[in-house]
């Protein structure tokens, strides 16, 4: 089989930011499950760590996105992905700042975040991660990107499951009422 040697080394690409996503998330889904029992002098690494896994996720898929970039299917897509990106930039960045240091550093007290996005949905940032992954995967014409997408989706999804456990334990049914007035859950 002579498969062309630049989709060769695409698709190891693909495949190895496949298994990044999911074990890069599937510590931070570790981190919100251990971080109260950890040794406060420990509490930092996971920080650290979670930052950067989020932040090298996030650089990952649009490098990726331009080695398999494909010419557009129609420019009404094209431009349709580039809003989409855009809303989902928006809509993470909004999550980020009402949550501020929260994002990273699961607070020991307090209360449950329902303004600003989070009154939309349980997980605003994942929601707008995943948005822009499809809406990128769209502008660039990427089957891979979509797959690729697709992977971020179903592993966020096991990964808000495993804070939502986390929450639940924290604040019970305050939690769970706070859910069901969410108008997307995760």
């Amino acid at each position: 089989m002579d498969i062309n040697l630049d989709y060769q080394v695409t698709l190891r690409v693909f495949v190895s930011l496949c298994f990044y996503v999911v074990v890069s998330y599937g510590f931070v889904a570790w981190k919100y499950r251990v971080y109260q029992r950890v040794a406060k002098g420990w509490r930092p690494v996971l920080v650290y760590a979670h930052i950067f896994a989020a932040t090298s996720n996030i650089v990952a898929f649009p490098l990726f996105l331009l080695i398999d970039r494909h010419p557009p299917v129609t420019p009404f897509l094209s431009w349709l992905g580039l809003l989409m990106a855009a809303g989902g930039t928006l809509f993470l960045l909004w999550a980020g700042l009402t949550l501020k240091i929260a994002t990273f550093v699961p607070p020991t007290t307090g209360e449950i975040t329902t303004t600003g996005p989070f009154h939309v949905t349980t997980h605003p940032m994942y929601l707008g991660g995943v948005v822009v992954g499809f809406g990128l995967s769209m502008w660039s014409a990427s089957m891979l990107g979509l797959v690729y997408a697709l992977v971020i989706a179903l592993t966020l999804v096991v990964v808000s499951r495993e804070e939502e456990k986390n929450l639940v334990e924290r604040f019970g049914k305050a939690y769970l009422d706070y859910k069901e007035h969410t108008v997307i859950r995760l």
